[in-house]
């Protein structure tokens, strides 16, 4: 308790000006003030960063409430002879307008998908209007309002279902001519929900759906990866059943295929583009045991394999035991000038750990490792780096993979023939890592890039995170020798190179 309030006061003493109205913000074993005024800001720059994403997305909850309330006021008046409505009142309003919704959903959920129509877009006008790096999150985004939505018409229909149960067989065949009706000629909630097309496609897209979300979940996919591959490749049949699921025509025509039919055109000339390379084996010519559970993998590169630093590739093995068809995104991280291709991967479970088993076990014969099936490239928010004189590149752990393409890529149209092509000055690259161990797979291109580094273009500084306290005399110590020798040789002590080390 004593520490506790210890750690308050320290806290409380780091505030300028009146602590009354702010907020005390836990981070790590710390208590950190954070004021009214901090807070205003941080808002600030996030509205300032994202206004882009900000904007579509209420755009697309405005729409999404406007075809939700249309639907819903239609048919809270809507009149006819069947009798819907004056025995289903609010619930059946509430079914129409989430279907709307769903309709309206689904197929955006394919264009966002659409990752090499995405990738070529990122190249033109249009990624200024339209924050196309955010496609990932918006499908997720658009998911989540895809489930409440189809709560809401599960719920709502279960209701629409029993009261229609509770009919007599004269109201029946006035309000359903045709429908599946027992041996007494009443309805049941069974024989509606087995008996007709309506029934029968609803049972199978809630199965289906249940297991998609499920394994959509952020511990699914780092755990159970396959399924969430599998899970999600079920998206054919998901639409197909959707589009039949209102073909018993109760209410209303079905119009969800003319919502459906441009964005799945689109999907599928994308899809095309992928199939048509997906399937090439690609030799791996060299696969390297790394430190801090690192993997790197050197490949073949096609002829017509064209990349910018900075973008992706989605990756099988062949015959591996692995799962043929199971893709996974890595960022290259080799640089457009180059003739092979190369990844750096970090071990994880699954998957990955799988390959490393693999790439261990063939050590002494690496002819026996697999070939690769390669898909792509696709592009990311580094493209556009080489159109400014100052780019700061900013990296933690395994992630500053994108950099070590981007890196090697400046250093060489900097110092090469090709020094027209770009606009950079000077590259600042700060990267936070936990322990020095976890960046001894990039030395070798950090070191490279300064041997070729003839303008003095690139400061490196690297921060190394899970270290003593800066209070510990060994960090002091550290400190002292570092910037010593720094100041002596120009040169990291710990490295052997330009950019500085830091500890925290």
């Amino acid at each position: 308790m004593a520490a506790y309030k210890k750690d308050i006061e320290e806290a409380q003493l780091e505030v300028k000006g009146d602590p009354i109205g702010g907020t005390m913000r836990k981070k790590g074993s710390m208590l950190t003030f954070v004021s009214p005024k901090a807070k205003g800001r941080e808002i600030k720059r996030y509205i300032e960063n994202n206004r882009l994403e900000i904007f579509y997305s209420v755009m697309f909850l405005l729409v999404v409430g406007i075809q939700f309330g249309e639907r819903f006021l239609t048919y809270t008046k809507y009149k006819d002879h069947t009798g819907y409505p004056a025995l289903l009142g609010y619930s059946l309003s509430l079914t129409r307008g989430s279907a709307a919704v769903i309709m309206f959903t689904f197929p955006l959920l394919l264009v966002l998908m659409c990752k090499n129509i995405i990738t070529h877009l990122r190249g033109t006008f249009i990624k200024r209007y339209i924050p196309l790096d955010s496609n990932r999150n918006a499908h997720i985004y658009l998911g989540g309002v895809s489930l409440i939505f189809i709560l809401i018409h599960c719920v709502g229909h279960g209701y629409n279902f029993y009261m229609i149960s509770t009919l007599s067989p004269d109201h029946l065949a006035c309000m359903m001519p045709v429908t599946w009706l027992d041996g007494t000629g009443q309805a049941t909630i069974t024989g509606l929900l087995f008996g007709t097309i309506t029934g029968i496609t609803g049972i199978l897209l809630v199965l289906l759906l249940m297991g998609l979300y499920i394994c959509a979940t952020e511990f699914a996919r780092r755990n159970l990866y396959p399924w969430f591959w599998k899970t999600h490749n079920l998206y054919p049949i998901i639409l197909a059943l959707t589009v039949l699921h209102g073909t018993a025509r109760l209410l209303q025509e079905p119009t969800f295929h003319y919502y459906l039919a441009g964005p799945a055109i689109l999907f599928t000339l994308d899809k095309l583009v992928s199939v048509s390379r997906k399937k090439r084996e690609i030799p791996l010519i060299e696969a390297n045991i790394l430190p801090s559970e690192v993997t790197n993998l050197v490949f073949k590169r096609p002829v017509d394999f064209h990349y910018l630093a900075g973008q992706y590739v989605k990756i099988a093995l062949v015959d591996s035991g692995t799962g043929r068809d199971e893709y996974h995104p890595f960022t290259l991280t080799s640089a457009p000038h180059e003739d092979t291709l190369s990844v750096h991967i970090r071990t994880c479970k699954g998957w990955t750990k799988v390959l490393r088993n693999l790439v261990i076990k063939n050590e002494k014969n690496p002819e026996r490792n697999p070939n690769l099936y390669v898909d792509g490239p696709f592009g990311e928010a580094h493209q556009d780096y080489s159109n400014y004189e100052v780019v700061i590149l900013v990296g933690g752990g395994i992630g500053v993979t994108p950099f070590a393409s981007i890196l090697k890529d400046l250093v060489h149209k900097a110092t090469s023939l090709q020094s027209n092509l770009t606009r950079v000055k000077k590259v600042y690259f700060l990267w936070s890592t936990r322990t020095q161990k976890q960046f001894e797979w990039l030395l070798d291109i950090i070191g490279k890039c300064e041997e070729l580094d003839k303008k003095d273009i690139l400061d490196t500084h690297i921060f190394i995170t899970r270290f003593y306290e800066k209070s510990d005399l060994r960090t002091t110590m550290l400190y002292i020798c570092e910037r010593q020798f720094q100041g002596i040789s120009n040169r990291s002590l710990f490295t052997g190179f330009k950019g500085y080390n830091s500890f925290w």
